[in-house]
């Protein structure tokens, strides 16, 4: 009986976890994510802090409120997902700087071209 109430602390941490981690991503305060799930603030923290499993329905709330499936909550290794998108965001941004800049330049020689 011990093993199956370690199993479910373990998981129940992970959801936790994983909710944080995901409201931190999505750069939502507890109490914007409890808005956009229509639950309360304090809720929220038990759920984060791991001390309450949410209802199904409140799951679907959050995770949907995060831009997720529930069962993505409940995956192993989002903290790795999580740094994967970062720095795939961070390569998006840096690429959309560079082709303005490069634009920029190449409007910039076309009309001094074009005026001479």
């Amino acid at each position: 009986m011990r093993k199956k109430n370690n199993q479910g602390e373990a998981l129940k941490s992970l959801l936790s976890r994983n909710i944080k981690l995901f409201r931190e991503y999505s750069r939502l305060s507890q109490e914007e994510l409890a808005e956009k799930a229509g639950i309360s603030v304090p809720y929220l923290g038990v759920i984060e802090r791991g001390g309450k499993w949410p209802s199904p329905a409140t799951l679907s709330k959050i995770a949907h409120s995060l831009n997720l499936e529930p069962y993505d909550l409940l995956k192993p290794e989002n903290e790795s997902s999580i740094e994967v998108r970062k720095i795939v965001s961070k390569l998006a941004k840096d690429i959309s700087v560079l082709v303005n800049e490069s634009v920029k330049m190449l409007n910039n020689v076309s009309r001094e071209g074009g005026s001479k």
